[in-house]
């Protein structure tokens, strides 16, 4: 449902893509990080928008020391959440959503051989046009331990949502400090420090003044 005032929020769309049958899970860590921006007192939600359908013949197979596992393409994915989104904007265009954010089940790799997705921790995004795309893997966060793994992800989505509202990278006890190791990431708060908070809010409160100024 899209509640609230629509100049007064800035809407995230959610959605996953692959097989993974977990969906509560999915619900969990969005719903986790919407109840943790409402507390913040930040007026950003996410949106559900439901599974994104990214064709198995995307898959390719990346080496991985002696072995190899099958991971999306970054590209594909890219264009397949940037597509959903337009698709929404289509519905209705004074709804104020820029931002879409995928969670996938598989490993990502880029198509550019330099850039070696498999090896990062969190995600990546790209801005087009404009609207802010943004994935994350959730395969380097697998626990058998579902507390944990939600914990990991959530940490892992504040982070990318960080940088799409222009946050740089932290070196303090924050979700925005990169790890250096999974253990690492484990050790981080799951919450922005009080420095980048300040700058997460000025940077939706200048864009939420702006889209109203555009929509007078």
């Amino acid at each position: 449902m899209r509640a609230g005032a629509k100049g007064e929020l800035t809407y995230v769309g959610a959605t996953y893509i692959g097989n993974f049958m977990d969906k509560e899970l999915i619900f969990d860590i969005f719903d986790r990080v919407n109840r943790y921006l409402v507390r913040s007192d930040l007026p950003v939600r996410f949106l559900y928008l439901g599974k994104l359908e990214v064709g198995p013949g995307y898959l390719i197979n990346i080496p991985v020391g002696d072995t190899h596992v099958k991971g999306y393409p970054l590209e594909a994915v890219i264009e397949a959440l940037y597509a959903r989104l337009l698709q929404e904007l289509n519905k209705d265009e004074t709804f104020p959503m820029r931002r879409i954010f995928g969670l996938t089940t598989f490993p990502l790799v880029s198509r550019n051989r330099y850039f070696h997705m498999y090896d990062k921790f969190l995600g990546f995004q790209q801005e087009i046009l404009g609207m802010k795309i943004m994935v994350l893997s959730m395969k380097p966060f697998e626990s058998n331990n579902r507390e944990l793994m939600v914990e990991r992800i959530f940490k892992g989505v504040l982070h990318e949502l960080g940088h799409s509202f222009d946050l740089d990278h932290c070196t303090g006890e924050c979700v925005m400090n990169p790890p250096a190791t999974l253990r690492e990431w484990d050790e981080r708060p799951p919450a922005y420090c009080p420095s980048c908070m300040r700058k997460l809010q000025g940077a939706v409160s200048a864009e939420i003044v702006l889209k109203k100024g555009r929509g007078r």
